[in-house]
């Protein structure tokens, strides 16, 4: 008997919502905890009931561990979930940024943004940013379309990548990062990646300019 629109759409929601659950795993786990029925219903909207269900089921087929404290995420699982690493400064976000983000978080499941640390400004701008990392790092964190923002390496980039360990990587339209050189860099990690370069429909509004507009204010 051939299925029912009404129960092709509900196998659809299923496996959405099951892609959910997997990547609120993934962003538990990345920050170093266990993953539980009720951090999970703070990211995914559905009934905890099919939360308990459903984590039982990826359990059951291999695509999440569970262990005393909660679950974990599996090689298997993993593999199910597309994970998108951008990052910045974001030091004052504007629509621009807003527009990046969003934009990244189609290309994948899941939208992990590196915030640059104070440090890391101070060596590649000369300045300290107008806001501390912490207080960037929440304002990104608060935007709708990224599901995880942590502060990124006072290193190198590639610490951040190998955390990460990203599908794809979204670099905004004026980044300087090179393409070949993330994806050579990465690959030497053992991180097979896609690098996608995102264009800006508003290309003149940037932090920068937003800052030199404020003191130029002053003056007056």
């Amino acid at each position: 008997m051939p299925i029912t629109q009404e129960e092709e759409n509900d196998a659809n929601r299923m496996t959405s919502l099951s892609k959910e659950l997997l990547a609120a795993v993934y962003c538990d786990n990345l920050q170093g905890n266990p993953s539980t029925v009720r951090s999970i219903s703070e990211k995914v909207r559905t009934s905890k009931d099919f939360l308990i269900g459903e984590c039982k089921n990826l359990a059951k087929n291999g695509l999440l561990k569970s262990k005393s404290k909660g679950y974990h995420l599996t090689n298997k699982g993993r593999k199910k979930i597309t994970v998108v690493f951008a990052g910045g400064v974001f030091d004052i976000i504007h629509p621009g940024h807003v527009h990046t983000l969003s934009e990244s978080k189609k290309l994948g499941d899941v939208l992990v943004v590196s915030v640059a640390r104070n440090s890391t400004v101070i060596k590649n701008k000369g300045h300290e940013p107008v806001n501390d990392e912490e207080l960037r790092r929440e304002l990104v964190q608060a935007l709708k379309c990224v599901d995880l923002a942590i502060l990124g390496s006072e290193t190198n980039i590639f610490e951040t990548v190998e955390k990460v360990k990203p599908n794809v990587i979204a670099l905004g339209y004026d980044q300087k990062h090179n393409e070949k050189v993330l994806v050579e860099e990465s690959a030497k990690r053992g991180i097979n990646v896609k690098v996608v370069r995102l264009s800006s429909p508003i290309p003149s509004v940037k932090s920068s300019n937003i800052i030199k507009e404020q003191s130029i204010m002053k003056d007056f």
